[in-house]
């Protein structure tokens, strides 16, 4: 479905669902509580549509899974994000429930198969990592676990989802979304406070490390070496430079990326950019080059198969400059260095967790304009807040990095071969 269509069956469908079944959960008497027999059994985490928040997440998963060792441990996501999610090698395959987003009946008979799924696991606890959308508070309703945890907003206006949790989280858009992941955690043996959790979470530490895979790395490897003959001598840069037609505003102008290009390869020949993206990026990757026009620029949009083929490029480059999106995060999971454009989102909520990261944000007074109280729909069509982050600025931040010197991941020549 279209990310529009997602919002109005959101909004119109899940608002009066998320009522009518918190009457029903009431009368019934089923509203839920803490646990008197003890620590949860069975757990069942809810994080469907943002790749880059799974990766944010990782830190409070692990939290969970060494808090709480006897417990089986689940995860439901969207099939199209699940990649995201085996990355981090945290679950059994078995405990991965994926939902169909591509249609409404698709939908409709994946949430028949969850409710299902969830009484087979006898899942008793979901920690809901959704910012205000319905359809995840629904589906922590009809997991019938007993222990509900989420973002609730209180006596806030808007944003309905039901007063169905069992432990109401206040989300904190002054925290990074790590420390708000981790006050779901902490909620579940906090005392019964309005709002919850009254207690300070620091900053977290960066993902987990994915690390090389054989396989992949020789194969991005060589896809390389098709477009370019790299040695061990250049310097590799990845430009991700398309955020995609569904928020399309992430998008820093293509004339800046060529100029930057540009300049890059102008510094030092024995730079080497590759553009990435998915294949919606493809005409814009080949206008970039077009216009670069150095045999240096390599359009390489297309040639990962999946996201491991992709942190594998990570693995052996230099440096990443991306548009605020989800590489930006998968760049986390490996020691590349980054830089990442923030204009309608901010790095306050949404930065990226490193020691070489670096987040450009303008800081402009309508920005951000995305957020969870809008549902990341922006009456922008002018996303100035980008324009406002120059050329020069990227330029003298990449050359700072590109200074470090960087600890590529290399294979032994028989892997290679």
């Amino acid at each position: 479905m279209k990310l529009a269509t997602m919002r109005r069956v959101d909004y119109w469908v899940g608002i009066p669902l998320c009522f009518l079944l918190t009457v029903v959960v009431r009368l019934l008497g089923h509203a839920g509580g803490r646990r008197a027999g003890g620590a949860p059994r069975k757990i069942l985490f809810i994080e469907l549509s943002e790749m880059g928040s799974t990766i944010i997440a990782s830190a409070m998963i692990r939290r969970v899974q060494e808090r709480y060792r006897e417990a089986e441990h689940c995860f439901c996501i969207f099939q199209k994000n699940a990649a995201s999610l085996r990355l981090l090698g945290l679950f059994r395959e078995a405990n991965i429930f994926t939902l169909r987003d591509d249609s409404l009946a698709h939908l409709a008979a994946d949430v028949w198969r969850f409710m299902r799924f969830c009484r087979c696991e006898r899942i008793d606890t979901v920690i809901d990592l959704e910012l205000f959308s319905r359809i995840s508070s629904l589906l922590s309703l009809l997991s019938g676990a007993t222990t509900r945890v989420g973002f609730h907003n209180y006596r806030a206006e808007g944003l309905y989802r039901g007063e169905h949790l069992t432990h109401r989280v206040h989300y904190n858009p002054y925290h990074h979304m790590s420390q708000n992941f981790l006050a779901l955690v902490e909620a579940l043996e906090a005392p019964i406070e309005i709002p919850t959790p009254k207690r300070v979470i620091p900053p977290q530490p960066p993902p987990v490390r994915v690390a090389v895979d054989p396989e992949a790395f020789a194969y991005v490897r060589a896809e390389l070496r098709r477009c370019y003959p790299i040695t061990a001598q250049h310097r590799v840069i990845v430009v991700n430079h398309d955020a995609g037609s569904l928020l399309a505003i992430r998008s820093w102008p293509l004339e800046r990326y060529i100029v930057l290009i540009q300049r890059l390869l102008a510094n030092d020949p024995q730079r080497v950019v590759v553009l990435m993206g998915i294949a919606e990026a493809a005409e814009s990757a080949r206008a970039i080059t077009r216009r670069v026009g150095d045999p240096r620029c390599v359009d390489f949009v297309g040639r990962t198969r999946t996201l491991t083929d992709v942190l594998q490029l990570f693995h052996q480059s230099d440096l990443l400059i991306t548009n605020d999106s989800g590489p930006a995060h998968f760049a986390t999971l490996t020691p590349i260095k980054s830089i990442t454009l923030y204009g309608p989102e901010t790095p306050v909520l949404y930065g990226t967790l490193g020691e070489h990261n670096v987040d450009l944000f303008a800081g402009l007074a309508c920005s951000p304009c995305l957020s969870a109280l809008n549902h990341r729909h922006s009456p922008c069509t002018d996303n100035k807040c980008l324009q406002a982050i120059g050329v020069e600025q990227v330029l003298e931040e990449a050359e700072r990095l590109l200074a470090i010197p960087s600890p590529r991941a290399t294979l032994p020549a028989a892997a290679e071969a």
